[in-house]
C-alpha cells in the first residue's frame, strides 16, 4: 500500500522515547513512525546535557527535547516522514 502524508499534513498528536529500541516515536492521525534518537548529530541539539522528557510544541510541528540544564531543541515532524531522516555521507 502507498501511503501519500506530506509535511503539511504532519500534525503530531503523541510523542514517547521507546527505551527498548532507542527510538523516538511519534503518532499523527494514525500515522506512526520512530527514528533512532542515536543516529541524530549532535550539532543538531542545542545542549550537550542529557534529555531529560520529550514534549510536543507549536501545535504539533516540533518534537521538543528538553534537557537537563534547562535547554530546549526542536525537531521538525517532518523528520518522521519516509526519508525524512536521511543521514548524510561522511566525507
Amino acid at each position: 500500500m502507498n501511503v501519500d502524508f506530506s509535511a503539511a499534513d504532519l500534525v503530531a498528536e503523541k510523542v514517547w522515547y521507546d527505551a527498548s529500541s532507542g527510538r523516538l516515536c511519534l503518532s499523527a492521525a494514525g500515522y506512526q513512525n520512530g527514528i533512532l534518537l542515536a543516529k541524530i548529530p549532535d550539532s543538531d541539539f542545542d545542549s550537550a546535557a542529557p534529555i531529560s522528557r520529550f514534549s510536543l510544541g507549536q501545535s504539533g510541528t516540533v518534537v521538543v527535547c528538553h534537557h537537563k540544564d534547562g535547554a530546549e531543541s526542536w525537531l521538525p515532524v517532518d523528520l518522521w516522514l519516509p526519508e525524512g531522516f536521511t543521514l548524510k555521507p561522511d566525507r
